[in-house]
């Protein structure tokens, strides 16, 4: 299987918020985000530097990702407690992984930071804390010219597996996986992913679908939706 190599100009972007608004405010020692506008090309590119390589030509497991993903416009607030804290480990048992976490921002023009190394793991910090109403995404690699990224595996996951975040305060929040989409870049959904929408979720986002050698990129992204279920 061939890798595919790149160059931090062919990948460096990874949301583009062009028309997009962001707004973040403090509310109850934690922040929402609210992504509002008229939402035009969203690419999110998750490959960087020398990022782009262990692929297929064309993604076999799409079929079997589900094709959209219902979030309810207001949800409820089943008495979980998290105070604004940051997430400090990602542990998914299925997948064997265990993995710390770094914190990403967004850079000067809007765009939203990726990690720089392969095997590193990103939380969007202008989110709220994974486990407060909203949503908190993490953000990773699927693969590079050297070979399988930290979230190479992350389009296994299915309907009720697990997903488990450390917080810095000590607290554990276990979330369920609701639906694993698979969404072209040119109509990835911001406001689904990025939005708050009543509920506790953490979303999950990597490249997948057909590689791209003009471009040296993914043209699909994966992204996990999960709901939070229990804390200790």
């Amino acid at each position: 299987m061939p890798w595919h190599g790149g160059t931090v100009a062919d990948h460096l972007t990874f949301l583009d918020v062009q028309n997009l608004t962001l707004q973040v405010s403090d509310q109850q020692r934690g922040r929402r985000l609210v992504l509002f506008g008229v939402l035009s090309v969203v690419a999110l590119l998750l490959a960087v530097g020398s990022l782009g390589g262990w692929l297929l030509t064309a993604d076999q497991n799409s079929a079997a990702l589900v094709p959209r993903v219902s979030v309810p416009t207001t949800g409820h607030d089943v008495g979980f407690t998290i105070e604004r804290s940051r997430p400090v480990q990602l542990l998914i048992p299925k997948l064997g992984l265990t993995t710390g976490l770094i914190l990403l921002g967004l850079k000067a023009n809007g765009q939203v930071m990726v990690p720089t190394n392969v095997r590193d793991v990103g939380w969007f910090r202008e989110g709220p804390t994974p486990g407060e109403i909203g949503s908190s995404v993490f953000l990773g690699h699927v693969d590079s010219s050297n070979g399988p990224g930290v979230f190479f595996r992350l389009k296994t996951l299915a309907p009720g597996d697990l997903i488990k975040v450390t917080l810095a305060d000590r607290v554990k929040a276990t979330f369920k996986v609701r639906s694993v989409v698979q969404y072209p870049k040119t109509a990835f959904p911001a406001q689904l992913v990025y939005g708050s929408h009543g509920n506790r979720s953490l979303n999950l986002v990597t490249c997948g679908g057909i590689f791209n050698h003009a471009t040296g990129s993914y043209a699909s992204n994966i992204v996990v939706f999960s709901t939070l279920v229990s804390t200790s």
